[in-house]
């Protein structure tokens, strides 16, 4: 009779066993997804600012480089430009 209960318990405890497996790894699962979504989000905010501040220094390069404005008056943009 007690060999009986000992295999229910038994069962029961492997049951839970697994139980606890699956949590764990839905929970590291879950921890790898914010982790990547975090990385994620901040290089695309990071490459986004990146591109905004240097658009204007850009056209700055392009119209010295055409032509359209001066050396002198290129180097006095372009250091008003890196102060901002």
């Amino acid at each position: 009779m007690n060999n009986g209960m000992m295999n229910g318990s038994s069962m029961m405890g492997g049951s839970m066993m697994i139980g606890m497996g699956l949590m764990m790894l839905l929970g590291i699962l879950l921890l790898i997804i914010v982790v990547g979504l975090t990385i994620y989000f901040v290089v695309r905010f990071l490459i986004r600012k990146n591109k905004v501040e240097d658009h204007p220094l850009m056209i700055l390069n392009e119209r010295y480089v055409k032509g359209e404005i001066s050396e002198e008056e290129y180097k006095e943009k372009r250091k008003l430009l890196k102060k901002v």
